[in-house]
């Protein structure tokens, strides 16, 4: 399962397998494009980056976090595009797609639809048995992984 938290500054990814009833974690982290170019490049290297990923670890499903409404309606335009692009590559790839509120994934991870994102990073740590969950948007995607899982 890939696990997408997108971002058009930092997208946090992560590849969990599935054993049973027990996830391991096969590979994490964040993709950042450079913050002083076009979002056409911002997006391209995301994609990039993911399809290497996504060419090494083969997964079969990915999910992401739908959409909220955001107050700057700029950023959530240019999140749309992350998504879409996104979306475009797992379709590319013939992923199964989900998604998953924010909320249900803080449910799924935490057992709180209202945690923060800390207490999602020290859940995954502990759930995955990993030291350093502590990037929050590398931890956002492996509870967005973990929620797909489950």
């Amino acid at each position: 399962m890939m696990g997408i938290d997108p971002g058009s500054y930092a997208t946090g990814f992560a590849f969990l397998s599935l054993t049973g009833n027990k996830a391991s974690v096969l590979d994490y982290g964040v993709i950042r494009p450079q913050k002083n170019t076009e979002l056409i490049f911002r997006i391209g290297h995301i994609v990039d980056e993911l399809e290497k990923l996504i060419l090494k670890y083969k997964p079969v499903a990915f999910c992401m976090e739908k959409a909220f409404f955001a107050k700057n309606a700029n950023s959530a335009l240019v999140l749309g595009h992350i998504r879409g692009a996104v979306m475009a590559l797992g379709f590319k790839h013939d992923l199964i797609f989900s998604e998953k509120s924010p909320r249900s994934v803080k449910q799924a991870v935490t057992g709180n639809g209202a945690a923060s994102k800390e207490q999602v990073s020290n859940m995954m740590s502990r759930l995955l048995g990993i030291q350093n969950a502590n990037c929050l948007d590398a931890s956002d995607a492996l509870a967005i992984a973990w929620a797909g899982l489950f």
